[in-house]
């Protein structure tokens, strides 16, 4: 560990601040890092340089010739747990000095602690993603004795049982990160269950909770809705009852499917694995291949027309195939919808209206939600 600079410069400024005393800080290198003569920072000091090599409580010097770059002052080792970490420098008679370096010792300790302290919790929640983050994608093959021990080491028990929720935000949100607002979204989580566990990756956030329960679970994603709207409105996905932590990275791609069905959907804002349907297997077509489809059967259409007609087919769709509902929902005549079904129908070559077709667009559509949604995320 050594003094940082900007933890160097904070000290000068805030002694110098209420005090007259040229002050100079030095790295483990003797270079100096903060001064009250800024003109100095970045010079070698060879008094410094040897308290360091020494290993001396203190150095005085009386003139400039006596080391490289230095002047009189008195020149003060600053340790962290008996570990030196730098030089403290101070022009001024010893006795009336010595009081001063006491205080700014303790106050770079107490610095130089909390930073070492902050960099030891970011190690170790960076371990903690780590694993988790391990868990949700290969659990099969990650989970073994010596893993469950590292997780153990971290406060993570892969002996109970748990169950994932994956969370993502509405399309069209205010451009904040997303590394932020995950942030925010499982602070809220904890405050619901302390218990829970939360990882960041590039498609959701995933919580880990202990709860098994069905009505459990709806009312903890009810519960943690609640508390991000409207700043962060959130759809969330729910997986199915799995036994242990070897099957997280099946439980964590069921959350992630139920979650996209929501994202689709756009009105549907919190959905388990057990209620989607066609997302069980349409989710591992390749992008281009739904791409294509959607082409295949528009084949003459321009973007714009594209977006039209699907809008057109998924509020008809959503009506159930009622003209009357679906006309009014699009706020046009009934008799306006039949026409735009009709060219539909004349330029694809397939009728919406027959309930044999029905499969061709119901595709259509939800192929062109998932490209829309892929490319929003972006």
């Amino acid at each position: 560990m050594e003094l940082q600079e900007y933890n160097a410069r904070e000290i000068v400024r805030e002694i110098n601040s209420v005090l007259p005393q040229k002050i100079n800080l030095f790295n483990k290198r003797g270079i100096i890092i903060a001064s009250t003569d800024t003109q100095r920072i970045g010079t070698f000091h060879g008094g410094a340089a040897r308290v360091i090599q020494e290993n001396l409580d203190e150095l005085r010097i009386y003139s400039r010739t006596e080391y490289p770059g230095a002047r009189p002052g008195t020149n003060f080792i600053l340790r962290v747990d008996g570990e030196p970490i730098g030089v403290l420098g101070i022009t001024g008679a010893y006795e009336d000095i010595l009081p001063l370096a006491q205080v700014i010792r303790k106050m770079t300790e107490l610095i130089v602690r909390d930073q070492r302290l902050t960099w030891q919790q970011a190690r170790q929640e960076h371990q903690r993603q780590q694993i988790l983050s391990d868990l949700l994608m290969r659990s099969e093959t990650f989970v073994n004795n010596e893993t469950v021990e590292q997780a153990a080491a971290l406060g993570i028990d892969l002996r109970i049982p748990r169950r994932v929720l994956a969370v993502g935000l509405l399309p069209g949100q205010p451009d904040v990160p997303l590394a932020q607002s995950y942030a925010a979204i499982a602070q809220r989580a904890r405050q619901i269950d302390h218990t829970i566990l939360s990882c960041q990756t590039r498609t959701a956030l995933f919580l880990l909770t202990r709860s098994q329960r069905q009505d459990s679970l709806l009312d903890f994603a009810q519960q943690l809705r609640g508390m991000t709207a409207p700043a962060l409105p959130v759809c969330i996905g729910i997986d199915n009852f799995h036994a242990d932590a070897v099957q997280l990275h099946t439980a964590a791609r069921e959350a992630q499917k139920a979650l996209l069905s929501c994202l689709r959907k756009g009105n549907v804002f919190i959905k388990f694995y057990d209620q989607i349907n066609m997302e069980i297997f349409a989710d591992d077509i390749p992008d281009k291949t739904k791409h294509a489809y959607i082409h295949k059967i528009f084949s003459d259409y321009s973007e714009q027309e594209l977006q039209e007609a699907i809008h057109t087919l998924e509020v008809f769709f959503e009506h159930d195939g009622s003209i009357e509902r679906a006309a009014a929902a699009l706020f046009i005549h009934k008799n306006t919808l039949q026409l735009h079904l009709r060219k539909i129908a004349q330029r694809t070559g397939y009728d919406p209206r027959s309930l044999r077709n029905s499969a061709v667009f119901y595709l259509v559509i939800y192929f062109y939600q998932d490209l829309h949604l892929l490319q929003q995320s972006l």
